[in-house]
């Protein structure tokens, strides 16, 4: 063994001393709920809802349950839209216009298979081996879009603008460096904004506050505020979108409008007092020109948002569409300890821990989401006080049942079995933009490839480069309908044939979920729109 690899392996080891760590409960400060573990299902970008109607269906429902048998310490939707006609995609959940006994029915039901782990009906449910591990609390992401809800897919009148703290377009900090089909497409999809009244603002507070009662209606444990990505809660953050002057500026007082929606959800009356309430925040929200983190100001918000006494723990990821970090790949880790906005999430615990609240609760917790695809990292940030808290995205859908699998590996390496090396390396990248090579060319995959691979290079003849926010999405795709083949059943959920490109296809204009049936003629129209699209992507992926 040579002695960088044994160097390797002695640190790993002093890490996995450490993973027991991530199986002990944990209980919320504000609310007292409890975890049964620290490994949390991270929200995830699903876009599986019928086109505009925003309700869980079927097949989300087999993909929850999926989750739920993994037994993690909590799990949560994808972001919800409180405002129809402010989604980032046609496919996003909403919540119902009007709450009914019939309206709420679905979400009641999705809540319940997430506490349970039944998909249907049948109130047999088969034993459970790893029952002791608990079952997560279900938690719903609360959205709303602002600037980033494109134009008509997104549930508004053809360019209809959407509401935001100043009338700045979304990519608007990107004019001139992209080129000018970039900017035409950044033009096209995004509108710019009408600045919010003040009436505006009101009518969106209520609407979290009307998404957090329809989690009590429905069985859900809590819900998070997405203060993160661009989305409009961050945008009233960031001072690159909030010009404003009044008492909602960036400069003066950026989370006065998430105060406001933290504490009209808290407010008495509104929910009960065991229910949960988080923050995604974005760790590169706080520069104007460049995503160098601002970590003074980052951490200032952070100490006021702990003094409230009114969350029970912060998630911190990083980015947005204009400056996509939080949907790229992580690579080139020099160290396990060295994970996504790591150092941020270690700053913001120790000024939790002086923090004194309002309420004389203990200040949040934070949960660390991204990059944490390896045991000795999961491990690395618990033994280095990172976080509390593990977020789980893209590994959830590799892993649906991480929780169990993780369980079961660290007790086979316990009792000697030192070869069962689960999650012990970085996975491999496997998202490339034509997919591996079909086992027959001849095959209808790849005949598909071949024609995003004559289209690539047309379009890499043409110099045209594509916005940033497609190629980040790009991989989003991948993933995406990775989760539908999982909801599915399909036996081999990871079909790395299938490329970025042809899965970005699919993302936007295949009908789903399958029951929306689907023509051939539709079938050819959506091929040659999505083949502009999936060309393109060739030259950023």
């Amino acid at each position: 063994m040579s002695e960088a690899l044994e160097r390797t392996t002695q640190e790993d080891a002093e890490l996995l001393a450490h993973a027991g760590d991530i199986f002990t409960a944990v209980t919320l400060p504000v609310s007292g709920r409890t975890l049964s573990n620290r490994l949390i299902k991270a929200p995830l970008y699903e876009h599986f809802a019928a086109l505009w109607k925003g309700v869980p269906n079927e097949p989300l429902f087999n993909l929850y349950a999926k989750w739920s048998t993994g037994h993690w310490g909590a799990i949560f939707t994808g972001n919800v839209q409180v405002d129809q006609r402010h989604l980032s995609f046609g496919r996003d959940l909403s919540l119902p216009e009007v709450p009914t006994p019939e309206t709420i029915a679905p979400w009641c039901r999705l809540a319940d298979i997430i506490h349970t782990g039944r998909a249907s009906d049948d109130p047999q449910a088969e034993p459970d081996a790893h029952a002791a591990l608990g079952r997560p609390l279900a938690l719903i992401q609360l959205s709303h879009s602002g600037r980033q809800s494109a134009n008509v897919y997104s549930g508004r009148a053809p360019f209809e603008p959407p509401l935001a703290p100043s009338p700045i377009r979304s990519g608007a900090g990107l004019a001139g460096k992209e080129g000018l089909f970039s900017h035409a497409v950044h033009t096209l999809v995004h509108q710019q904004p009408r600045e919010m009244t003040h009436g505006d603002i009101e009518f969106v507070i209520g609407e979290f506050v009307r998404g957090a009662q329809l989690a009590v209606q429905s069985g859900f444990d809590g819900v998070e505020v997405h203060a993160a990505h661009g989305y409009l809660v961050s945008q009233f953050i960031s001072p690159k979108s909030n010009l404003r002057t009044d008492e909602y500026s960036a400069d003066t007082d950026p989370l006065h409008f998430l105060r406001d929606i933290v504490y009209a959800i808290r407010a008495p009356g509104v929910v009960p007092e065991d229910f949960v309430v988080a923050i995604k925040l974005n760790s590169a929200d706080y520069s104007r020109e460049t995503a160098q983190l601002q970590e003074g100001r980052a951490l200032d918000h952070v100490r006021e948002i702990g003094s409230w006494g009114l969350i029970d723990f912060i998630e911190v990821s990083g980015g947005d569409y204009e400056d996509p970090q939080f949907i790229d790949s992580v690579a080139n880790f020099k160290s396990p300890r060295q994970v996504i906005f790591e150092s941020f999430a270690e700053r913001s615990i120790e000024i939790l821990a002086s923090t004194v609240t309002a309420s004389g609760r203990p200040p949040p917790l934070i949960c660390l989401t991204g990059g944490l695809n390896t045991l000795p990292k999961m491990s690395s940030v618990l033994r280095h006080k990172h976080a509390h808290l593990l977020g789980v995205a893209r590994q959830a859908i590799v892993h649906p049942r991480l929780p169990v699998e993780l369980h079961d590996a660290l007790a086979a390496r316990a009792a000697g079995d030192s070869a069962n090396d689960f999650f012990m390396s970085e996975p491999p990248s496997r998202e490339t933009a034509l997919g591996d090579r079909p086992p027959a060319l001849l095959s209808a995959r790849g005949i598909e490839r071949l024609v995003f691979y004559v289209f690539s290079l047309v379009w890499k003849v043409l110099h045209v480069r594509m916005p940033r926010l497609v190629g980040a999405g790009a991989g989003v795709s991948w993933y995406s309908i990775v989760l539908r083949r999982i909801a599915a059943d399909e036996p081999v959920p990871l079909d790395y044939t299938l490329g970025i490109i042809g899965a970005t296809v699919r993302y936007y204009f295949a009908p789903y979920p399958p029951f929306e049936g689907g023509s051939s003629p539709w079938w050819m129209f959506a091929g040659l729109l999505g083949v502009a699209i999936g060309v393109g992507l060739g030259q950023v992926v």
